[in-house]
């Protein structure tokens, strides 16, 4: 566990708003931001928390440095918490900043190798409003994150500080941007060489073999490259300091270089000042210095090494990057030109559109003074005449900086690392290499399932969310999220049974049946349970969880037969068991002569209660129970049926068939005479009427329907044409209207009659379209209730 402060370089930039909507932007990811969290606000929607925080920080107006805290917690990769304990430690560590009171908002994140989460603290006290930077905090924080290993039983990291600031910068650049840094290749390349100097001659011939070069600066040393880079020598190790090089080596000697270069610059200096003006910018030389090459002894000398130099290389690899590096040279070469160009024709487009506007601006102003009229009018038309202008500028430039900043984002330089993640996320395979090969890359640890097959080219991955700077491949399955390293796979969270057999559908895909499972003794289990659930062709490589899973595959076939053979023997029974029975009922009629049992006689029972009790026809006396001799007790009335039974539905094939005696004849198909048999229906047009209404749709329904639809259309774009619909009987009756004209449409004339600020369609025939011509728009109608339109003393 790892909790580090990212401090802003720039204190003006800092923005507790834009550091928020950084933490929780998905950036298209569906597995980046886990839960967010807002504590000591007023509101739990972080949206609101940010304008809460801003006012709060408002009231602070002596503050000069960074009001927002912005705290990084990382964990080990293959450590999994769950939100309770993530918000546990971020609620002690918070605490033990002197940040328990203060408003924070936090937000997990899963989108890389590690989980970690963010939080963003206000500094500003939400009650007092005092500022509280608290000192010393990365030594608060290592103490803080070595008694949260213990209690909450996390890994161990090492959390005593070991490098300077400028070590950190430099191990970050290598690690997140993937090129090495200058003090990492000084103590790489050649820094044991130069600790191992016993002279201030031989410590300058080793710096100069590598390109490099000793300078005072200030109170100490500094190590340049002679490109302007250049890094403390006591970065590089404590024995480098001055103090302890003096101590050693005695008083400080400049390289013989460095005088002769000092040397060589004072005279030239002094030449500068001496010699006679020049003329003019331009002026040609005068002729004995025309055409004339300058001796090369007044050239001064220069020393070429081909020793080692830094360059911003990658850093070293599994596998040979050259072709790739040279290929993202060009490729950020080409972008910042392109962007140059770019941002060249936004400017010269924006200046266009200024000029325009100003001399649309003139010619306005020109017309207003040649207008012949009051003063103040005119003061007025001027006045508004600059706001114009006014606005459509600033509406330019708002537009300028917009293009301005989508060219820098389509152009952007990117890191070596970010590069090659890009290119991954395309589909480059080469790029997908050279991040997996990075020393970073260690692969994935924890609960993670692999192969021992070569592998085979999956078919059918599922959906893919996005790729680490470590090479680490995040699937998205459903609520589950898997990652692929390449070797290994992991159900990084959400592990339930679907989730990790779509992970061992995957291994089956990449790696073949035999699968080799790592990780607890509880994510074994799951394992087997899945594979057995779900009946999976594999076969594990551990030989106590392939016998696991056997067990459950065996338990779970044996479970299943068991359920079908109680199913096959309870319908046996129940089939064979009802013909029996009917086999006797039969029997026992013919016996009896046709009668299956006697008339009921009343029995006394012991408790005085009499009862009727029935007897067989041969006298027989009744089993206890209330049966029958020789037949099954089929228990009393209500019992429930065995369980097997129960909730099922027989089949009619296993149903008895009960022949009953002695009653009445079925009317046999045989029976029926055969005038009777396909009489066939009788047509009933007689009693058919027109259909009114809903129903079927008439030629003039439809007509009014296609002109109803034509202006609704058109109403959506002009926006005074009122609302048309078709007049309905039941819904509109007989009302008042407004005539507004007649239309023809596909040969049907429609009648448009208003009502407020709707127009009901109301199909009519020739006669009364030719009547209503006569009428005037805006005149009163009504409608009858038998749907004819009645006008002045008048209706058809």
């Amino acid at each position: 566990m790892i909790a580090k402060q990212v401090p802003m370089k720039s204190i003006g930039k800092s923005d507790f708003g834009g550091l928020v909507k950084y933490l929780t932007d998905e950036q298209n990811k569906n597995e980046r931001v886990g839960y967010v969290s807002v504590t000591n606000c007023q509101t739990d929607n972080h949206q609101v928390a940010i304008l809460e925080v801003i006012n709060t920080q408002a009231q602070n107006t002596r503050a000069t440095s960074d009001k927002t805290y912005h705290l990084i917690v990382s964990f080990r990769a293959g450590e999994q918490l769950d939100d309770a304990t993530l918000k546990a430690i971020e609620a002690r560590v918070c605490e033990g900043l002197g940040f328990g009171e203060h408003q924070r908002v936090s937000a997990v994140h899963h989108d890389t190798d590690n989980l970690h989460f963010h939080i963003a603290i206000n500094k500003i006290h939400p009650t007092r409003y005092t500022i509280h930077d608290p000192y010393n905090d990365h030594k608060i924080l290592g103490q803080l994150c070595e008694k949260l290993e213990r209690e909450f039983g996390l890994e161990v990291d090492n959390h005593t500080a070991q490098r300077t600031g400028s070590e950190n910068r430099a191990a970050d650049m290598e690690r997140h941007a993937g090129v090495q840094s200058l003090l990492g290749w000084i103590k790489r390349e050649c820094g044991d060489q130069i600790k191992g100097a016993q002279s201030w001659a031989e410590l300058h011939t080793v710096l100069r073999s590598n390109g490099l070069e000793l300078q005072e600066r200030g109170n100490g040393f500094v190590i340049t490259n002679g490109a302007g880079l250049g890094v403390k020598a006591s970065s590089v190790a404590r024995e480098l300091s001055k103090a302890k090089l003096e101590q050693r080596l005695g008083a400080f000697e400049a390289v013989q270089g460095q005088g002769a270069s000092a040397a060589v610059a004072q005279a030239a200096q002094a030449r500068r000042t001496q010699a006679p003006p020049v003329a003019k910018v331009g002026h040609k030389p005068p002729p004995r210095s025309q055409n004339r090459l300058h001796r090369l002894s007044q050239l001064e000398g220069m020393q070429i090494n081909s020793g080692k130099r830094y360059e911003a290389q990658p850093m070293r690899s599994r596998i040979n990057t050259v072709e790739l590096y040279a290929k993202y040279k060009n490729e950020q070469t080409t972008a910042t030109a392109t962007r140059t160009v770019e941002w060249a024709k936004a400017l010269e487009r924006k200046n266009r559109l200024v000029e325009s506007a100003k001399r649309t601006a003139l010619l306005k102003r020109t017309a207003i003074k040649a207008i012949k009229g009051a003063g103040p009018g005119k003061k007025v038309m001027y006045s508004s005449t600059s706001k114009t202008l006014k606005d459509e500028i600033q509406a330019i430039n708002k537009q300028y900086l917009a293009d301005r900043q989508a060219i820098y984002d389509k152009y952007q330089r990117l890191a070596w690392a970010d590069w090659l993640r890009a290119k991954a996320t395309e589909g480059d395979q080469e790029a997908l290499g050279a991040l997996r090969a990075r020393e970073a890359a260690q692969g994935l640890k924890g609960n993670t399932v692999a192969g021992s097959a070569g592998q085979k080219a999956p078919q059918g991955l599922p959906e893919q969310d996005s790729i680490t700077k470590k090479g680490t491949i995040i699937y998205r399955v459903g609520p589950t999220a898997v990652r692929d390293d390449g070797d290994k796979l992991k159900v990084s969270r959400g592990a339930n049974q679907d989730g990790l057999q779509a992970a061992l559908r995957l291994a089956m895909e990449r790696y073949g049946n035999r699968i080799t499972v790592n990780g607890t003794d509880a994510f074994k289990e799951q394992i087997a349970q899945a594979a057995a659930a779900a009946k999976l062709p594999i076969t594990f490589a551990d030989a106590a969880l392939e016998r696991r899973r056997q067990e459950l595959s065996q338990s779970t076939t044996n479970q299943e037969n068991a359920n079908e053979h109680a199913r096959t023997r309870t319908d046996a029974a129940r089939t064979t068991g009802t013909g029996a029975r009917a086999d006797r009922g039969r029997a026992d009629s013919r016996r009896d002569g046709g009668a299956g049992l006697t008339p009921t006689r009343v029995h006394t029972t012991r408790a005085g209660r009499t009862g009727p009790v029935q007897f067989g026809a041969n006298g027989r006396k009744p089993v206890p129970g209330g049966g029958l001799p020789g037949k099954p007790d089929i228990g009393r009335v209500g019992r429930k049926p065995p369980p097997e039974s129960q909730n099922r539905l027989r089949g009619l094939s296993q149903l008895g068939v009960v022949q009953l005696t002695n009653r009445g004849q079925v009317l046999l198909p045989r029976d029926v005479p055969g005038h009777m048999e396909q009489q066939g229906t009788k047509p009933d047009n007689g009693l058919r009427r027109d259909i009114f209404g809903a129903g079927r749709v008439t030629a003039g329904q439809a007509a009014a329907d296609k002109y109803i639809a034509e202006r609704e259309a058109t109403r959506l774009k002009v926006f005074d044409i009122p609302k048309h619909s078709r007049y309905n009987q039941g819904n509109d009756g007989a009302a008042a209207f407004t005539f507004a004209g007649v239309r023809q449409v596909e040969g049907q004339a429609l009648a448009l009659l208003k009502r407020g600020d709707e127009i009901k369609v109301l199909p009519v025939d020739e006669a009364t379209a030719r009547r209503l011509k006569r009428v005037a728009v805006g005149e009163a109608v009504a409608v009858t209730a038998k749907g004819s339109i009645k006008t002045k003393g008048r209706s058809r």
